[in-house]
């Protein structure tokens, strides 16, 4: 059986507690670097990302602030909406109106005479049926000669521009019932019956047309155009919506009142522009602050930002300062910094602060000229968000400088590993050492107790 061993078991050597201890003191001293590195390094990349973040995030406020329909919005209002509502788009152009609605648009619908039921047979032939500039013909035999087969043949007629036929059951009868396939006049339906010799029953009874002095059909509700009154012109529409009446606006009819007076206004949509222009200062404090944060260095605590010193985050807060009190070239010459719209930055951390009253008033007298400051593609907005682009980019500085402490993430991981590996061996190598000695020293120390025995016997 083989026997049992154990490091130091024979001479009393502590082999494991002596190998521990001098490969912790080979390793120490490079461990001990390694993880310092490793630990600046974490510290760097976490304040990166954070700072990329942040850029990113102020940038989202410069794009919305860029596009011109930022500064494009109208406000349109009118004095009733119960008889008009108004929309204005990005061409509206500021204005007063005064519009009376005359009439509002209506769908025609025709109604037959009452039959005895929907199974009731009208008759044979064909229809001729005409509406908004469109023809088409149902033809009706002894399969679909009730008024049931003829609501069913017109809904499915090829050609059918949408015209509509139902059934409507009252105390008169059941009636078959025609609305249009719109509103309007052009939309007014004539409905003409041909036919033979070989024909049964009376078809005619489903005639009309809107030139015949009389006829079977009668008109439950009238064709008509919405009609307005627009500063003195009069103004018609199949629907009750008046897109083209006045430039980038809409006006829809809700109810009519030819003797009322409704008052539209159109004006800037400034409560956009200064919304949008208010995110952008607040984005540039968030940023600005974050880089103060960053980059500061307390001197009571002797204790120093993530990037304090960092030459890339130097150039992005001179390419902040610099963005900011650059003067925007094809601006007017009074209005072409943010300063002198009342938006000035702080001598010391450089973040802005807003004069309200100055920046309504621009928006109020100089709309356009605020909206050449900030917007489209040669705006300060765009400006400044190209500037940016040079550190946020996948080409960027703050992307290179990612790239960069990753790839010293990388090595010093493989120079860890490759230290632990270095220890393995050298731990094998001072076991196999110092179990040799052991061995050693339990020899000798069986050879001098033999020799004391006997001397002693002696």
């Amino acid at each position: 059986m083989a026997s049992i061993s154990s490091a130091g078991i024979g001479s009393g050597l502590d082999v494991n507690g002596l190998v521990s201890q001098l490969v912790q003191a080979e390793k120490a001293p490079t461990s001990g670097r390694l993880a310092t590195r490793e630990t600046r390094v974490q510290s760097l990349l976490s304040a990166y990302g954070t700072l990329k973040s942040s850029v990113a995030e102020f940038q989202d406020a410069l794009k919305k602030l860029k596009q011109p329909a930022t500064f494009q919005g109208h406000n349109a209002s009118s004095s009733d909406e119960d008889l008009l509502k108004v929309s204005a788009g990005t061409t509206a152009t500021p204005g007063n109106y005064v519009v009376k609605v005359e009439a509002v648009a209506q769908t025609q619908k025709l109604a037959s005479a009452g039959f005895a039921n929907a199974g009731t047979a009208v008759g044979t032939g064909r229809l001729d049926i005409a509406a908004g500039g469109k023809n088409f013909s149902v033809n009706i035999d002894s399969s679909n000669q009730s008024l049931a087969g003829i609501r069913d043949a017109i809904n499915s007629a090829s050609g059918n521009p949408g015209i509509k036929a139902t059934l409507i059951t009252a105390s008169t009868g059941t009636h078959l019932v025609i609305t249009a396939a719109g509103s309007g006049t052009a939309q007014a339906v004539k409905m003409t019956a041909v036919t033979g010799p070989g024909d049964s029953g009376d078809l005619a009874q489903l005639n009309y047309d809107p030139l015949a002095g009389s006829n079977p059909m009668t008109v439950k509700t009238e064709a008509r155009d919405a009609r307005i009154n627009l500063d003195g012109f009069t103004l018609t529409s199949a629907s009750n919506s008046f897109s083209d009446a006045i430039a980038g606006m809409t006006l829809n009819v809700v109810s009519a009142d030819p003797d009322t007076s409704i008052e539209v206004k159109v004006s800037e949509d400034r409560t956009t522009s200064r919304q949008a222009i208010d995110q952008f200062v607040s984005g540039y404090n968030k940023l600005r602050s974050k880089l103060n944060d960053l980059t500061a260095y307390n001197t009571t605590t002797k204790s120093a930002g993530q990037l304090q010193g960092d030459s890339v985050t130097q150039q992005l807060a001179s390419t902040l300062r610099n963005e900011i009190n650059s003067a925007l070239s094809g601006a007017d010459v009074d209005l072409d910094t943010l300063a002198e719209l009342g938006i000035s930055s702080a001598a010391k951390g450089g973040t802005l602060s807003v004069d309200s009253t100055r920046i309504d008033k621009a928006l109020s007298t100089r709309f356009n000229d605020v909206a050449t400051l900030f917007s489209g593609d040669h705006g300060l907005a765009a400006r400044m968000n190209a500037s940016l682009d040079r550190f946020t980019s996948s080409q960027g500085s703050i992307q290179s400088r990612t790239d960069s402490l990753q790839a010293q993430a990388k090595s010093l991981t493989a120079q860890r590993e490759a230290l632990d590996l270095r220890m393995s061996k050298l731990e094998s190598r001072y076991t196999a050492q110092f179990t040799a000695l052991d061995q050693l020293m339990s020899g000798l120390s069986g050879t001098s107790s033999f020799l004391s025995r006997q001397l002693a016997n002696l």
